[in-house]
């Protein structure tokens, strides 16, 4: 049900995924062993598209739902049951902060917290578990005001286009409004830098999603 709604509300998805191995390995270089996390792997998308490009990469995902990692690891274990993958279900500050990562990749996890301090959390507990100089590549809904308001219009416009029932696009729509919770590109950015992060560099973006790179400082 997800892998089906969610490229419905975000058209780029699958261009994302497609995109972040070879952002990856750009970064990563021609090294063999990396060891990748993966914040809010779901289904197993990232994971799969990841272990295609190098079976090497030691990869962990990380996800409360326990439904979404019992998909994960049936795809996962149908397709690759000899790659170096390890699902935990829970968060972030769960892992071991004695245990390091050279690159985390996050795909529309941070949007869910509000800006309480609950951002920032997650943000630092990524950090505190990446090695100096890894990459954190995320990709989330930002905007604030009449802006954002105007491109989720526009969004809803596109979906509409694709002859979905107009209830299920208007709860979408509120959903997305009401329950999510984003923030603007300069809020995002300070608390990146809050968190222990340098310069972000953004990849991506269309509508009401985008997709930054940034450096753990130390």
């Amino acid at each position: 049900m997800y892998d089906q709604s969610i490229r419905i509300w975000c058209p780029d998805y699958d261009f994302i995924h497609a995109l972040l191995p070879s952002v990856l390995n750009f970064h990563l270089g021609n090294e063999v062993e990396k060891n990748i996390l993966i914040v809010g792997s779901g289904t197993g998308t990232e994971i799969i598209n990841l272990l295609q490009l190098k079976s090497s990469w030691n990869i962990t995902g990380v996800d409360p739902s326990a439904e979404m990692m019992n998909q994960a690891k049936e795809k996962l274990n149908a397709s690759f049951p000899d790659s170096n993958f390890k699902l935990v279900t829970g968060t972030v500050h769960d892992l071991p902060r004695s245990q390091s990562w050279d690159a985390a990749v996050s795909i529309l996890v941070l949007q869910f917290l509000p800006d309480d301090g609950s951002k920032l959390q997650l943000l630092q507990d990524i950090a505190q578990r990446l090695t100096k100089g890894a990459k954190l590549i995320f990709v989330d809904i930002y905007g604030e005001g009449e802006s954002f308001m105007y491109n989720l219009e526009l969004l809803r416009a596109f979906i509409s286009a694709k002859v979905l029932e107009s209830t299920t696009i208007e709860k979408g729509v509120q959903h997305i409004a009401q329950d999510l919770f984003p923030i603007s590109s300069k809020r995002l950015r300070s608390l990146l830098k809050e968190a222990g992060f340098g310069e972000t560099h953004m990849f991506t973006k269309s509508l009401i999603f985008g997709g930054w790179i940034t450096t753990k400082l130390t």
